[in-house]
């Protein structure tokens, strides 16, 4: 083989064997009334930059920041540009719904001010006849489908303990 055709395979092997975009591939949760388009990596979205910042200062506000927590982000995107961003965390059983904002001081406080916190149990039902024309309740199927996908394809997190400072 002579040197262009060997770097020619090269260059196919590693095209080939490259990750698919976070937006790729038919596994999207079916939790939404219009499919998105796929994922994206939250942490690069400059809505949603330094994701463990913005999750600590949920930790400290809700005064949980004496134990070690777990978060899971997923980000998705619809056809129109739309964003969803929902951040799973594990010890309080909750998606939280994070709006993300292009100024920093916001986006540092936004889980804090986030309009849906899904408490499993609370805020989730078992049926879509139980959420009996709510626009807040979920089905306990739902906050699954989100929690699972998250797990399988999101961008997780560990929360040591830390002092809060004021």
């Amino acid at each position: 083989m002579t040197g262009p055709r060997i770097a020619c395979i090269g260059l196919v092997a590693a095209v080939l064997s490259a990750p698919l975009p976070a937006g790729a591939g038919a596994d999207l949760p079916d939790a939404f009334g219009s499919p998105p388009r796929g994922r994206f990596v939250v942490s690069r979205n400059p809505y949603f930059l330094n994701p463990e910042r913005t999750i600590r200062n949920r930790v400290a506000i809700d005064g949980k920041n004496r134990v070690t927590n777990h978060f899971c982000v997923v980000g998705y995107e619809w056809p129109n540009g739309n964003l969803q961003v929902w951040v799973n965390w594990r010890e309080q059983k909750t998606n939280i719904l994070w709006d993300g904002s292009i100024y920093k001081d916001t986006r540092e406080k936004q889980l804090t001010m986030a309009r849906r916190n899904l408490r499993l149990g609370k805020d989730t039902v078992a049926t879509q006849d139980d959420l009996n024309g709510s626009t807040y309740l979920e089905t306990h199927a739902w906050w699954h489908a989100i929690a699972d996908d998250c797990m399988a394809n999101g961008e997780k997190y560990t929360i040591k303990p830390f002092r809060r400072t004021r």
